[in-house]
């Protein structure tokens, strides 16, 4: 089937499906043989009424008023009522191979630095509780301070030459961290102005990447590619902590902090050969205060739109309670239930093997459920985190590997259906700035989630015991990332007729 628009009136072409009496899908180019076409009027999700036309069955004629009712599909810098008349993209272009690559080495990087800084910290410097926190912290510092400011600039710039410099600048700030280690000159302050340099860095790189996919992919691939380069990053977090374990007991942290900088140069040399035809940037000579303006704007933007603003507050919410989870878990399981560091460490692979298992079924969950389905049931991330309390009446080593994996599942679900939307939502002039608003705030939140669960652990431990007060935080924390779906309610964003350029081909 396809569908063209112009003067008010929508043109259906019906090829005739191999199964008798119905059509697959709503997009694709014109087969050769194809039924002659049907003009019908593209209201606003009205009844149509199609004419007969004699060799059409029944059925073929109702998909065709589902057609024309379900109004203009949505295209990046149309809005709500942009208009797509041209075929569908049927596969990635050759330059995602190569940003697939090189968000998977990047992604790598960043979980081997984090294993092996925090490690020399420790091992190496004898770093203190408090001194851990601070480093960790500032890790996390870097979208709440830049992030607008990383959307404003990079609306301004290439972004391919963006995320190539951002590369080379982690890999920098960590061949720095490995000299010094092996001179035996490494201090706390260098770890923590590295790991601020590094995720400054990381910011430009990861917003880059997010805004430079549409361009990469046909808008009938986004939910495919995203789905992929989600489930790269799930093998990332399984591998990369992994790895950087055995490298630093076996090489020792000068040769673990010299390989750990290596991914990030080999991620800046597999963008170099992606050949895509970026927007060209305006503005070159900004006027004084432009760049505030810029982020003004986006902010604007993103709150006034009536979809992008519940995908924010969404995250928002996400980000708040997964913060709160991740904060308590292992004190919980530690302190809480008495499990062994070795049974700790299978709790945290549990949520990889979840994220993992979640990436590669994501395409077809969206596809089978269909995105209202899809984006409602991602609140069974935080909403499986309620049957805490089981681990009172059963083996609780079993109950939370089960909540982790099957919590896990829907983290890609959710990330490909959000970066999916917000790739088709925004207009290609202010992609930057869109993604930027949202990692901004999403990630802002998890920080905050976990330091209200830090305090609230503390005084209901201490009123309720530790078991309970712990479990009621996880619970908590877990039913505030599931009530982010309320804000998805609204029927103009859970509506599939408004997202049918992200539909899933199958």
């Amino acid at each position: 089937m396809a569908v063209s628009s112009g003067g008010g009136v929508t043109n259906v072409w019906l090829a005739r499906p191999r199964c008798r009496g119905w059509a697959r899908g709503l997009s694709g180019a014109p087969r050769p043989a194809l039924i002659p076409r049907i003009r019908v009027v593209a209201g606003p999700c009205s009844p149509v009424r199609t004419p007969a036309v004699p060799g059409i069955p029944f059925p073929l004629r109702r998909a065709a008023r589902r057609v024309a009712a379900c109004g203009p599909v949505l295209r990046p810098g149309a809005g709500a009522t942009g208009v797509s008349a041209g075929p569908v993209e049927t596969s990635p272009s050759s330059g995602f191979g190569w940003f697939l690559c090189g968000q998977a080495l990047s992604g790598f990087g960043d979980r081997f630095t984090a294993f092996t800084a925090q490690s020399v910290a420790i091992l190496v410097l004898g770093a203190s509780s408090t001194q851990l926190g601070v480093l960790s912290a500032t890790g996390w510092l870097a979208y709440p301070v830049l992030g607008m400011v990383a959307g404003a600039v990079l609306a301004r710039v290439r972004l391919k030459r963006a995320m190539i410099a951002g590369e080379l600048v982690r890999f920098a700030a960590f061949a720095g961290v490995a000299v010094t280690v092996t001179a035996g000159q490494v201090s706390v302050t260098q770890l923590l102005i590295v790991v601020a340099v590094a995720g400054a860095a990381t910011v430009f790189v990861d917003i880059s990447g997010q805004s430079l996919v549409p361009s990469l992919v046909g808008r009938g691939r986004l939910l495919s590619a995203n789905s992929r380069l989600s489930g790269a990053d799930s093998m990332t977090k399984l591998a990369g902590p992994a790895l950087a374990g055995v490298l630093f007991g076996l090489a020792g942290p000068g040769w673990a902090a010299a390989l750990a900088a290596v991914p990030f140069l080999l991620s800046a040399a597999a963008r170099l050969p992606i050949r895509v035809a970026e927007e060209r940037p305006g503005h070159r000579r900004d006027p004084p205060g432009a760049l505030l303006g810029g982020m003004r704007q986006g902010v604007v933007f993103v709150w006034r739109h009536p979809l992008l603003r519940p995908l924010v507050c969404r995250s928002a919410l996400r980000g708040f309670g997964t913060g709160a989870v991740d904060a308590v878990l292992l004190l919980f399981a530690y302190r809480g239930l008495g499990l062994s560091s070795t049974q700790g460490g299978l709790l945290m692979a549990a949520g990889s093997v979840g994220a993992l298992a979640g990436a590669v079924l994501a395409t077809r969950i969206i596809g089978r459920l269909g995105m209202r389905r899809s984006l409602l049931l991602t609140g069974l991330e935080g909403a499986l985190w309620l049957a805490v309390p089981l681990c009172a009446v059963a083996e609780p080593l079993v109950v939370l590997l089960l909540i982790r994996l099957l919590s896990a599942v829907w983290l890609p679900v959710w990330g490909v259906l959000d970066a999916g939307l917000r790739q088709t939502l925004a207009p290609p002039g202010r992609q930057s700035t869109v993604h930027a608003v949202t990692r901004t705030l999403s990630f802002s939140a998890i920080p905050l989630g976990a330091v209200a669960a830090g305090f609230t652990g503390d005084a209901l431990a201490a009123r309720l015991g530790t078991p309970a007060g712990l479990g009621m935080v996880l619970a908590a924390g877990g039913l505030v990332a599931a009530s982010g779906v309320l804000m998805l309610r609204k029927e103009a964003l859970l509506d599939d007729r408004q997202v049918t350029a992200l539909s899933v081909r199958r």
